[in-house]
C-alpha cells in the first residue's frame, strides 16, 4: 500500500528509517522503505548498509552519483505499491502518527505534502546562521498558509504521491546538480490542474549547510533557474510563481540588468561578507541572488 523512498547522500539515515519502519508497522499497512545511496562516502555506506537486516527494508548504492532528479526518478520506477512517500535523508520525525496521517489522507488527493520545520529553541553556530534562518523565515509554514498558493508552495523534502502520476511527469533529469527540481515538478502538476494538498504533518530539517556551502548551493540553483527558464521559453505563469524570476524579468524589461550585474560585481564581496557573518540579512541574501542571476549569461546555458 505504502512505498516510502528515501535518497541518501553522505548522511546516516538508520534513525529515520527505525522509527518509518516502527510506524508503519504499527500503523499494520503493507509497506516497503526503499533506499538508494546516491555515491556516498565509503564511511557512510558502511553505516546504513545495517540496514538490509530490517524486515521490508530494501537498501541499495549506486557507483556514480545520479543527482536529486534521476534518483528520484528511480526510486519512483523501482516502487512496488501505488503510494509513494518521498522523503529527505535528512528529515527528523516528530509526530508519533507521521505515517497514520498521511494514511488517513492516502485516498482523497493525488499529492500531498506534509511540511518542514527548523530547530527554533536551539543555539545555532554563526556559520551555520544563513541556512537556519532562511529556513525558519522562507521555508517552514503551516498548511493553511500553504495551501493558499499550494502548487508554488510545493518541497520535495516529505510529500505523497501517485505512483502513475510521477511515473507520467516525473521531475526532470535536465536540471542537475542542486535547487529548484521541486520548483519545476510543482509547476508541472500545475500546467495539468492538478492541485498540492497541504497538511501539517512536518518532519524537522537536520541538515543545516555551512553558510558558505549554502551560498554554493545557492548558486547552483539559480543557475538551474537559468536553465529552467530556458527549458520553459520563459512562461508568464511560471515566472509569476518564482519570485526571483518575476523580480528578474522586471529588471530585463526596464533594460536595468546590466545595472544590476555591475552592483553585483562591485558589491559582491560586501554582500557575502554579511551573509557569512553572525547576522546574516534576508533582503540581501535576496540582492545577491538577484545580482548573480543577471550576471549569468545566456551562451552558458
Amino acid at each position: 500500500m505504502l512505498s516510502v523512498l528515501i535518497p541518501v547522500f553522505n548522511y546516516d539515515v538508520r534513525e529515520l528509517v527505525q522509527e518509518i519502519h516502527k510506524q508503519a508497522v504499527s500503523a499494520q499497512v503493507d509497506f516497503e522503505i526503499l533506499v538508494i545511496d546516491d555515491a556516498s562516502d565509503e564511511e557512510f555506506r558502511k553505516i546504513n548498509r545495517s540496514l538490509k537486516k530490517l524486515e521490508f527494508v530494501s537498501y541499495s548504492e549506486e557507483t556514480i552519483n545520479l543527482g536529486r532528479s534521476k534518483i528520484r526518478n528511480k526510486l519512483a520506477c523501482t516502487s512496488r505499491y501505488n503510494n509513494l512517500l518521498f522523503m529527505d535523508c535528512d528529515s527528523g520525525i516528530i509526530k508519533q502518527d507521521y505515517i497514520r496521517s498521511y494514511i488517513d489522507v492516502i485516498a482523497m488527493h493525488p499529492v500531498v505534502y506534509g511540511g518542514r520545520l527548523y530547530k527554533e529553541d536551539v543555539q545555532v553556530a554563526s556559520n551555520y546562521k544563513l541556512h537556519w534562518l532562511y529556513g525558519i523565515k522562507r521555508e517552514q509554514s503551516t498548511a493553511d498558509h500553504r495551501n493558499i498558493e499550494p502548487n508554488r508552495s510545493f518541497q520535495t523534502n516529505n510529500f505523497l504521491i501517485k505512483k502513475d502520476l510521477i511515473l507520467n511527469i516525473g521531475f526532470n533529469e535536465k536540471i542537475t546538480g542542486y535547487g529548484h527540481e521541486d520548483t519545476l515538478f510543482g509547476y508541472e502538476l500545475k500546467k495539468r490542474n492538478i492541485s498540492i494538498k497541504h497538511i501539517d504533518n512536518p518532519v524537522v530539517h537536520l541538515g543545516l549547510e555551512p553558510s558558505e556551502e549554502f551560498l554554493r548551493k545557492t548558486r547552483e540553483g539559480i543557475k538551474n533557474l537559468r536553465r529552467i527558464m530556458r527549458i520553459n521559453g520563459n512562461e508568464k505563469k511560471l515566472v509569476r510563481d518564482i519570485t526571483i524570476l518575476a523580480y528578474y524579468k522586471r529588471i530585463e524589461k526596464l533594460g536595468l540588468q546590466h545595472a544590476v550585474e555591475f552592483f553585483y560585481n562591485k558589491y559582491e564581496h560586501i554582500l557575502r561578507r554579511n551573509l557569512l557573518g553572525r547576522n546574516p540579512n534576508l533582503l540581501v541574501f535576496d540582492l545577491y541572488k538577484l545580482g548573480y542571476l543577471c550576471s549569468i549569461k545566456r551562451d552558458n546555458f
